[in-house]
């Protein structure tokens, strides 16, 4: 079975706004060719270096260091992107944290 991104809270979305966010997500991470696993893990990454990283220093190998890429972490703010701008093109307001469910 393929492991799929959620949102944290996304109980509180409407299912069709849910849905419409999700596939938004994972259509932004297969333009990108990462997965949600590789996805989430970059992400967590880049939460941890962003404290003491220049922007110069945010590199792929840095990221490499810790078993992600630069681009996976990349692809899952695009993929928060167009999962937030779906669901406020449904008149709704959510921030999206990811996690990944299997």
């Amino acid at each position: 079975m393929a492991t799929a991104l959620t949102i944290y809270g996304q109980d509180q979305l409407a299912a069709d706004v849910r849905a419409a966010a999700l596939e938004a997500a994972h259509a932004a991470l297969s333009r990108e060719g990462v997965t949600a696993a590789e996805a989430v893990a970059a992400y967590g990454v880049d939460l941890l270096l962003a404290e003491g990283l220049s922007l110069e220093e945010r590199t792929d190998a840095r990221f490499r260091e810790h078993g992600a890429s630069l681009r996976a972490a990349e692809a899952y703010c695009a993929a928060r992107e167009a999962a937030e701008a779906e669901i406020a093109q449904r008149g709704a307001r959510f921030a999206v944290l990811f996690s990944v469910a299997n």
